[in-house]
């Protein structure tokens, strides 16, 4: 009788803890995408959802080919723009953990920031005139064209939103 009170419960086989898992693994990430997509397309109907800017219907709007050449006229490489965000990433932990706190560093590293934003801007922008400009008037067309369609896309959108209560 003794023996029966000290002796252990038997341990469930491997092969059911491993199932457990894969099968909580599972859920968790169907639960995850269905959070993600909630939150990107901003629910059911998408009136969370703001409008894309202009600025990325214009260069969404663009062909394949110019679309690549901006981003690599803006960006530079993959590799030298991770270079960057992580030279950016170590200068903000550098001012966050200084000891005593400088409030104005970290103020003027972000109006620098601010700045090459607005330096990045001008340049896509002058990038995208220039490559405009370059287009034959049928090429310029089409772009209109598919620009009006997206716009005439967010409008519909816009009416079925406003209207569906009706």
């Amino acid at each position: 009788m003794a023996d029966d009170m000290t002796a252990k419960p038997p341990r469930a086989r491997a092969w059911v803890r491993i199932l457990l898992g894969v099968s909580l693994a599972l859920n968790l990430a169907v639960i995850g995408l269905a959070i993600g997509a909630a939150f990107r397309f901003g629910g059911p109907d998408g009136a969370h959802r703001p409008p894309p800017p202009m600025g990325a219907i214009l260069y969404r709007e663009l062909p394949r080919e110019d679309r690549k050449a901006l981003r690599g006229r803006a960006f530079g490489s993959r590799e030298e723009h991770a270079a960057k965000r992580r030279d950016e990433a170590a200068a903000i932990d550098a001012a966050l953990r200084a000891v005593p706190f400088d409030a104005a560093a970290l103020g003027a590293f972000l109006d620098g920031q601010a700045r090459d934003r607005e330096a990045f801007q001008s340049a896509v922008q002058e990038a995208w005139l220039t490559r405009v400009s370059e287009m034959s008037d049928a090429q310029r067309a089409a772009y209109a064209d598919r620009l009006m369609q997206a716009a005439k896309h967010l409008d519909a959108k816009k009416w079925d939103r406003k209207h569906k209560a009706d």
